[in-house]
């Protein structure tokens, strides 16, 4: 299913132990759109900092009691490398988070996590911190320590303002989440007063150019050509039948064609319906 970014702000985190925290901001990877981080206020327990928590570690969410739990214990996180979130995170920084709970580099595979579509695939067999990395793993790291990660915000991009190829159309107010492979499939565009109370979805593979500078977002579709689009409205549930149209209409593929129809977690669907 997709999800709003404010349904998963909604969410407590709940480590093996008790509760951590509340969602303050994520990290996203701007090449692949994924999120790659939630950052948690856990200033209502004793570790008094906010702290990365990866996707790879996180249970299915429990909508009805909005909450996510962490396969982590408090000390661990404790005790994990203080990475920080007011500046921009390194690669570096990366790779002492990773060493330290043992988890594989997402960086290092052709697929949005590893080798997978699914954070939970690389979460270490035994589940437990190892200070140790394999041999390949160290290659992997050591290659890519000066890398830039290519991490942005969501509360640095929220407001960015959005252009067709004729005129700008609104900015972007929220993001639909695949529960399952933590993609951001689209963004929620407010109109303002283009086309006054009306939202309209835009994927990350349509836009032709960002500026992260001067927060704005290209698109290359016409204005004509997205309001003629199928309606989406926030309070319905919609399906793939609706996705597959909405590609029709633009005459794109929809990213669910580029995912492997086979791997370590086939079973799993990924993007099926939209919650309200």
């Amino acid at each position: 299913m997709l999800h709003n970014i404010q349904d998963l702000k909604a969410c407590k985190i709940q480590s093996t132990d008790g509760d951590l925290g509340k969602i303050n901001d994520f990290y996203f990877d701007d090449e692949d759109w994924v999120i790659r981080y939630l950052v948690v206020d856990t200033n209502n327990w004793f570790f008094k900092r906010k702290a990365l928590i990866s996707p790879i570690t996180l249970k299915k969410p429990d909508w009805l009691k909005k909450d996510i739990q962490v396969n982590l214990t408090q000390q661990q996180i404790n005790d994990s490398p203080d990475i920080s979130v007011h500046e921009p995170v390194s690669r570096q920084q990366e790779i002492e988070y990773y060493d330290y709970y043992g988890y594989p580099a997402y960086w290092g595979g052709g697929s949005l996590w590893g080798e997978g579509i699914y954070p939970d695939g690389m979460m270490p067999v035994n589940a437990s911190i190892s200070s140790d990395p394999s041999r390949l793993q160290t290659k992997v790291n050591e290659k890519a320590q000066n890398d830039d990660p290519h991490l942005r915000s969501w509360e640095k991009i929220k407001g960015y303002k959005i252009h067709a190829t004729d005129g700008e159309i609104g900015h972007i107010q929220d993001l639909l989440v695949d529960e399952l492979t933590f993609a951001i499939r689209y963004v929620i565009v407010q109109t303002n007063n283009w086309w006054i109370g009306h939202q309209v979805l835009i994927a990350p593979q349509w836009f032709s150019d960002v500026q992260w500078s001067d927060s704005t977002v290209s698109v290359n579709h016409s204005r004509e050509a997205i309001k003629n689009s199928p309606s989406y409205d926030s309070h319905d549930t919609f399906d793939r039948s609706w996705e597959i149209e909405v590609n029709k209409h633009y005459g794109t593929q929809g990213y669910w064609s580029n995912e492997p129809s086979s791997n370590n977690n086939a079973s799993k669907p990924n993007g099926e319906t939209i919650a309200p």
